[in-house]
């Protein structure tokens, strides 16, 4: 577990099969997902309410209904990943489906103007964050090779200690040599440089949150609410890195392949407590506080490894696979706080703006067995506390209404570190009908973010990062019944 891996690693990058910062990171980011109005405005509905997915933002939003209501939202994306390393610029892309949401709320009327008019209850499920993705690296290195970060990591071991994941199935493949200069020292078998590197990752899966919740309408003044959250986690990365001489520049050697699998698997709980303040008719303000969501997880993993050498020495290897490796840990995400307000002009224009607090350095990684200090120190000295902000808008015209949005992700990265810019943007429009009784919503939403992916970890071997730009379509369709 080395304590400075995420400082130079992106979002994506697994050096090690330790659990660590990366994984901290990636559980902690949340993508709010759900219905298409919500989705089209941005997210933005802290102060608005009276849409199930803004539940997962603000549970007072509950205290706006005023009928009850059945919602269905299935997501289609396309993700494509643009890698730029060594002059070289490669791109891969993968289609997806979901369901983005299902809610259910059943509303209770008082039927009185004081005290408490109305009573809200609500189960649903929006997804929070979408993994599938594939990425495709691919470039001429003529100044390190991954052997010489396998070297780095058996230095000072004897070889019957190395880690079989890693720099034990180098030594079995002829890629690390020892260094006759000093005891338990390595090198690469490499006597110079100007391989075609290339890296393909394949990952999948998703998060999503069930809430069960609840909220009401103080003489349509105040609205309380608050939620109980369960969260899920599916991540499966695969994950293939080669180093081919296709230039027959190396001697003796042809090529080797290192794949890597990784599984994670979980679930946890948070409480979520909003307010929604009508001061005037037509403007709102909102606040909500989110606990720390508590994940208990799991992960499998496994490597393997075969060189190709055309000398008589080392000739073509075998495929060198690692032991199967599990491990059982805890991850306690950071807080969040959100301020909201909105607009509403004659039931015709809906406007809102959001600010999401969070403090992505209070993320903390726990087991029974094991302190985790050096990787929650790297949390610390790596993350930041970001404002994230979100807007929408919506017009209506007769039974037409529509939408745009808009969100800003800053990077959780500090000041001087190599995804200090790695921000996110996310940009949305839509146009809804409504019935009588029933509704359908469809929504299009942009993302683009760009990040640094070193193919090994750059504090342990220098090497030039690949500049990878992430961009993701969305569709969403909503379909929805009042009663």
């Amino acid at each position: 577990m080395k304590k400075w891996m995420f400082i130079i690693a992106s979002f994506y990058s697994i050096s090690l099969f330790s659990q660590n910062e990366v994984d901290a990171l990636r559980y902690s980011t949340i993508n709010y997902g759900g219905t298409s109005r919500f989705m089209t405005m941005g997210s933005s509905f802290g102060a608005l309410g009276g849409d199930v997915s803004a539940i997962s933002v603000n549970p007072a939003s509950l205290g706006i209904y005023r009928s009850s209501e059945l919602t269905i939202t299935p997501y289609f994306s396309y993700n494509q990943s643009s890698a730029q390393y060594l002059g070289s610029t490669l791109d891969d892309y993968k289609f997806r489906f979901q369901m983005g949401n299902v809610g259910a709320v059943a509303t209770h009327l008082n039927g009185k103007d004081e005290g408490w008019v109305s009573v809200s209850m609500a189960l649903s499920y929006n997804r929070i964050n979408d993994f599938g993705n594939y990425i495709k690296i691919q470039g001429y290195n003529n100044t390190s090779s991954m052997t010489d970060y396998f070297a780095s990591l058996a230095n000072g071991h004897n070889y019957e200690n190395f880690d079989y994941f890693n720099e034990g199935l180098a030594w079995d493949s002829y890629l690390i040599d020892p260094d006759t200069s000093a005891t338990n020292k390595y090198k690469t078998t490499f006597p110079n440089y100007g391989e075609m590197q290339e890296k393909d990752i394949n990952t999948r899966g998703g998060m999503g949150e069930y809430e069960f919740a609840i909220g009401g309408n103080y003489e349509n003044k105040l609205y309380l609410g608050m939620s109980l959250g369960i969260e899920t986690i599916r991540y499966k990365e695969s994950s293939e890195y080669s180093e081919i001489d296709t230039k027959d520049t190396i001697p003796s050697f042809n090529y080797f392949n290192f794949k890597k699998e990784l599984k994670t698997y979980g679930s946890g709980f948070n409480f979520k407590f909003g307010l929604i303040y009508r001061p005037l008719d037509w403007f709102r303000v909102g606040l909500a506080l989110h606990t720390p969501t508590f994940f208990n997880l799991s992960d499998t993993y496994s490597s393997s490894m075969q060189s190709s050498f055309d000398d008589t020495l080392h000739g073509d290897g075998h495929v060198i696979n690692s032991p199967a490796g599990n491990y059982d840990y805890e991850l306690t995400t950071p807080f969040r706080a959100v301020a909201s307000a909105g607009v509403l002009i004659n039931k015709i224009v809906a406007l809102s703006v959001e600010y999401e607090f969070v403090d992505y350095s209070m993320a903390r990684l726990r087991a029974n067995d094991y302190f985790f200090r050096d990787e929650n120190d790297a949390i610390e000295e790596s993350y930041r506390a970001v404002g994230i902000i979100r807007a929408g808008a919506e017009y209506r015209t007769g039974p037409i209404s529509f939408r745009c949005g808009y969100g800003f992700y800053p990077s959780p990265f500090k000041s001087g570190l190599a995804n200090e810019d790695a921000n996110k943007s996310i940009y949305s429009l839509g146009i809804g009908i409504k019935g009588d009784d029933t509704y359908f919503d469809l929504g299009f939403t942009y993302s683009t973010m760009k990040e640094k992916y070193f193919l090994y970890d750059n504090a342990v071997i220098a090497n030039t990062p690949a500049t990878i730009t992430h961009n993701n379509v969305g569709l969403i369709a909503t379909f929805g019944v009042k009663f």
